[in-house]
C-alpha cells in the first residue's frame, strides 16, 4: 500500500515508523524521518497514486494550510483533482474546506472513532496541565 502524510505531529511520525516496514510511506512537512519514509514536494503528488493519505489532526483550513513540524504549509488547490474513487483519506477535523475538497470521496475522521477521541482528549487535557 502507498501511504501519504501530509504534515501533522509527533503522532503521524510514530504511524510512519511502523507503517514503513510493511508499506511504501510518504511524507510531507516533517524535518527527520527515519530511513524507508520518502519526502515528497507538492509538486510531486498525485493522489492517484496513493491508497491512503493523511491529512493532520487539525484537517485544512480555509487557506489550504496544514499544520506541520515545520509551521504552517499551504497546499496548491490543483491537487486536488488528483483524487480517484479508491483512495482513503483520513483527518481529525472534518473542516469545511476539506469537505469541499474532498466531497464525495473517502474522507474518514479519526475523531469519528470513540476511543480515538478519547485517547487524544486524554493527551490534550495533559499537555495542558504541564
Amino acid at each position: 500500500m502507498n501511504i501519504l502524510f501530509l504534515g501533522g505531529d509527533k503522532r503521524y511520525k510514530y504511524m510512519m515508523d511502523e507503517l514503513k516496514y510493511s508499506h511504501k510511506v510518504y511524507q510531507i512537512g516533517f524535518n527527520d524521518t527515519s530511513e524507508n519514509i520518502f519526502h515528497l514536494d507538492f509538486d510531486d503528488i498525485d493522489f492517484r497514486n496513493f491508497d491512503v493519505v493523511l491529512f493532520p489532526i487539525s484537517g485544512i483550513n480555509d487557506n489550504l494550510e496544514i499544520k506541520s513540524e515545520m509551521g504552517l504549509i499551504k497546499m496548491p488547490e490543483d491537487i486536488f483533482k488528483t483524487i480517484n474513487s479508491h483512495t482513503k483519506f483520513f483527518t481529525g477535523l472534518k473542516t469545511n474546506k476539506l469537505l469541499e475538497l474532498i466531497k464525495g470521496y473517502n474522507l474518514i475522521s479519526f475523531l469519528d472513532f470513540e476511543d480515538v477521541e478519547n485517547s487524544n482528549n486524554q493527551l490534550t487535557v495533559e499537555r495542558c496541565f504541564r
